[in-house]
C-alpha cells in the first residue's frame, strides 16, 4: 500500500511539474513590445505536413529582424535564410493586430502568434496558404543562435501540444549567417 501511495504522489508530482499544454499554446503579446524588436537567429523549428517538416532540412541557417514603423500596427520583418547554397534575403511589412500577425511573402498568406517561451527566445507558429497548399511551421529563435537543453525540451513539448513532428529540426550553430545589408550584427 505504501508503494502505491508513493507511485501515487509521484504521479502527481510530475503532472503538476510538466506544462499544461492550454498554457504552453496560449499566444504571448509581451507587456513591452519593444522586447521584441532587434535581430533573432534561428535554432529549431518544425513543420507539418510532412513536406515542410523535411524542406526545414534544406534551411542551414536563418536569422529574423523586427523592427517597428511609424504605425504601431506595422512591423517591418527582415530575414536572412541560408539554404541551397545561396542567402535569400527579404523584408516585408507585417500587420499587428491583438496577438495574430499577418503578412505576404513568396506569394504565400502567413498568419503566426508568438508562444509564451523561455526568457531570452523568441517562438513563433505560423500558418500558411499559397492558392489550395496550406502548411505551418513552429520556430525558436535567440539572440545568440545558442540554445540550452532546457529550451530544446520545452520546444519539444510545445510541438507535441500543437500535434508537430516529434523530431526538430536544428541549426548546427556553425554553419556562417548570410549578412545583414543593415548592419544589423548578431
Amino acid at each position: 500500500m505504501a508503494v502505491l501511495v508513493f507511485l501515487l504522489a509521484l504521479t502527481s508530482l510530475c503532472a503538476a511539474a510538466a506544462p499544461d499544454c492550454k498554457d504552453l499554446i496560449k499566444p504571448f503579446i509581451p507587456e513591452d513590445p519593444k522586447l521584441i524588436f532587434g535581430k533573432w537567429v534561428y535554432v529549431m523549428g518544425a513543420g507539418d505536413p510532412k513536406q515542410y517538416h523535411k524542406a526545414l532540412e534544406s534551411l542551414k541557417s536563418s536569422w529574423i529582424d523586427l523592427s517597428p514603423t511609424s504605425d504601431s500596427q506595422i512591423v517591418t520583418l527582415r530575414w536572412g535564410d541560408r539554404c541551397f547554397n545561396r542567402c535569400l534575403l527579404g523584408e516585408v511589412n507585417a500587420t499587428v493586430s491583438g496577438p495574430a500577425t499577418t503578412f505576404r511573402k513568396n506569394l504565400s498568406d502567413h498568419k503566426g502568434y508568438l508562444l509564451q517561451t523561455r526568457p531570452d527566445s523568441l517562438l513563433w507558429t505560423d500558418t500558411f496558404r499559397n492558392g489550395d497548399i496550406t502548411g505551418r511551421y513552429l520556430l525558436q529563435f535567440t539572440r545568440t543562435g545558442k540554445i540550452e537543453a532546457e529550451d530544446v525540451e520545452v520546444f519539444k513539448q510545445h510541438a507535441v501540444c500543437m500535434s508537430f513532428p516529434e523530431n526538430v529540426h536544428s541549426f548546427d550553430g556553425k554553419t556562417e549567417l548570410c549578412p545583414d545589408d543593415n548592419g544589423s550584427t548578431v
